[in-house]
């Protein structure tokens, strides 16, 4: 290197002789090509000035007092265009510098992750516009300071997140981490957070660059989606424990009611068969007896069946299935019903019928059984494009967070049936306000023609 270097000099103090001898442009020509070498070999600025001042000593001060002035002003020029490469290097690295800031800053602001740079040393960190946004803060409002942002994850997240930075500066695991954090306003949203530390030869890390995306909508949806799953778990051992106790319904009522009646009616018959040949005299109080045990027979089958499946929804229809159940359980009850009912208003199909049915029936028995109403208003009108069904009552009503835990499987079995119509149900409640609720259905699922 030293070599070079002396070689350098040595030619830098022979071409400033010529030069100065005859000002030309092959001068400065060398002049720039020995910046150019010297700026390749890693000279510095001060290594040139060094040089530079080395020649005035040997060539300018030497000089006649009277060629003294030139000598310095062509010793500059010379300089200044060994000089040349150095400031076009510079020039060059201060526009790189600012293609790469302008680079940078575009990337910021369209980033739909708000970005993070923290210096673990110094504590410093900058938080992206787009990352201030996602807690809620215009760019101005939150500062770039950690405790911003670290200090506002929620209690129960802290103690993790905290312990996966640094075992990611001092293990290098991964730093990927999913929290919440307090906006704002007061809530708290879901993030998801990746980062990535640089460490120096000393294995200290001295940057970290990272990110966060908004997930609450995806958390939101998981949460809706695990409900959802529990509820159909619990609504299948409920469907399952229903099937058998309305088996042993069944089997109470065929053993209990028909049972009865049949050996009754055995009975009865038995006492016509001829007895020690002698004929039987038939009465027609007999007679009477047994038509009077086949009929009450024949009523507790369509009772039973009844309740299986109203046969008068297929023979006459929705509306007065509805209208005889109404009947029935104000009877039963003692409750009255205020009813608007329209039978011509939609042309319900059969697939509809019983869903519809049993809704009604449903939100009637919860009445029955939980509210203390004395009044219930039942509606079913027509409001294109959809039919609404509300059952209101007048009872004590209930807490609205507890609205879905009050008599829940018979409003998961509502639910289920809705979505099932393409429709939804709606539940508004307050203690003391009574309990409304309210079925929206599409007409277009209603009204469908059924399959032949």
């Amino acid at each position: 290197m030293t070599t070079r270097v002396d070689a350098l000099c040595a030619e830098y103090l022979s071409g400033l002789r010529a030069y100065l001898e005859e000002e030309g442009e092959a001068g400065l020509a060398l002049a720039y090509e020995l910046g150019r070498r010297a700026m390749m070999d890693r000279l510095g600025l001060l290594d040139m000035a060094a040089m530079h001042r080395a020649a005035l000593d040997t060539v300018v001060l030497p000089a006649n007092p009277a060629h003294r002035a030139r000598y310095m002003d062509g010793a500059s020029a010379f300089f200044n265009e060994l000089l040349a490469p150095f400031e076009l290097s510079i020039e060059g690295y201060r526009a790189a510098l600012a293609a790469s800031e302008e680079r940078f800053q575009l990337a910021v602001s369209g980033a739909t992750a708000g970005l993070w740079d923290w210096n673990p040393q110094t504590d410093e960190i900058y938080f992206s516009p787009h990352f201030k946004r996602i807690m809620g803060y215009e760019n101005s409002e939150l500062p770039n300071v950690r405790q911003a942002h670290f200090g506002a994850i929620h209690a129960d997240d802290a103690e993790r997140v905290a312990q996966s930075l640094k075992s990611h500066l001092e293990t290098r695991a991964p730093y990927d981490v999913e929290y919440r954090v307090r906006m704002k306003s007061g809530e708290f949203c879901w993030v998801h957070s990746r980062g990535q530390a640089l460490w120096n030869e000393a294995g200290l890390a001295y940057r970290m660059v990272g990110w966060i995306l908004d997930i609450t909508d995806r958390k939101r949806d998981e949460e809706a989606l695990r409900t959802s799953r529990e509820e159909m778990r619990r609504l299948s051992a409920h469907i399952q424990q229903v099937r058998e106790e309305e088996k042993a319904r069944i089997a109470r009522e065929l053993h209990d009611d028909l049972g009865q009646q049949l050996t009754a009616l055995k009975m009865a018959t038995s006492l016509l068969e001829p007895s020690g040949g002698k004929p039987v005299t038939v009465t027609h109080e007999a007679l009477k007896g047994i038509y009077t045990m086949i009929d009450d027979l024949v009523q507790s089958v369509r009772h039973i069946a009844a309740d299986l499946h109203p046969v008068v929804l297929d023979d006459l229809g929705l509306i007065p299935a509805i209208d005889g159940l109404v009947d029935e359980f104000s009877a039963r009850y003692r409750i009255r019903v205020i009813r608007h009912l329209d039978p011509d208003s939609i042309e319900f199909n059969r697939k509809c019928r019983i869903d519809m049915f049993r809704m009604v029936q449903e939100a009637l028995t919860n009445v029955a059984r939980h509210s203390g109403a004395t009044e219930v208003v039942v509606d079913i009108k027509r409001a294109d494009p959809h039919c609404i069904v509300r059952i209101v009552d007048n009872g004590h009503g209930a807490v609205t967070d507890g609205a879905r835990k009050r008599h829940s499987f018979g409003l998961l079995g509502m639910r289920e049936r809705a979505a099932l119509l393409g429709g939804e149900i709606r539940i508004r409640t307050a203690p003391g306000a009574g309990f409304a609720l309210t079925a929206i259905l599409p007409l277009a699922s209603l009204e469908a023609k059924d399959a032949d």
